[in-house]
């Protein structure tokens, strides 16, 4: 396991696979919850060199943080998955929505 630890409980929850109750699931929206589990798997069993050959995942690091992200269903979908690096290993792993505000 690369994922150390989640940033949240949603996060979590569609990791591990389990239901989501109405509330989540209103809250995930669009999200194709199937490939953003499929993404995070992903991410458990990857080091860097990996999401850097992966192309279909826009695996970059954030301007200005020490956090790094992937799409978290594709390239046209408005959420990602970031996390942060620590010794090779994922930590605070986070499903976010990237909204306009235009």
């Amino acid at each position: 396991m690369v994922i150390k630890s989640f940033g949240d409980k949603l996060t979590e929850k569609i990791f591990s696979g389990d239901d989501l109750n109405k509330k989540e699931r209103k809250k995930i929206g669009s999200l194709v919850v199937e490939r953003a589990e499929s993404r995070l798997d992903q991410l458990d069993t990857a080091d860097e060199k990996d999401l850097l050959l992966a192309p279909h995942l826009y695996y970059h690091k954030l301007k200005g943080t020490k956090r790094y992200s992937i799409d978290a269903d594709s390239r046209k979908s408005p959420w990602r998955i970031t996390f942060e690096w620590e010794n090779e290993e994922m930590m605070n792993v986070l499903l976010v929505l990237i909204e306009d505000t235009h």
